[in-house]
């Protein structure tokens, strides 16, 4: 087990570390429309429209 730790410690960490960047951006991201970001991004799209003429896109 040292071995492997010797070996492959770095690799296994670098590993972990992207995992856990991918659930983090997968938590805060979402894949629906009561994520954080869509949330965002869709008040900004419609402030924009309503500011421009209050024409909404369907």
């Amino acid at each position: 087990m040292d071995e492997i730790f010797k070996q492959y410690g770095s690799t296994i960490i670098t590993v972990l570390a992207i995992i856990a960047v991918i659930a983090i951006i997968k938590l805060v991201i979402g894949n629906s429309e009561s994520s954080i970001v869509y949330k965002a991004f869709s008040d900004l799209i419609n402030n924009f429209y309503k500011s421009a003429g209050g024409v909404l896109p369907t």
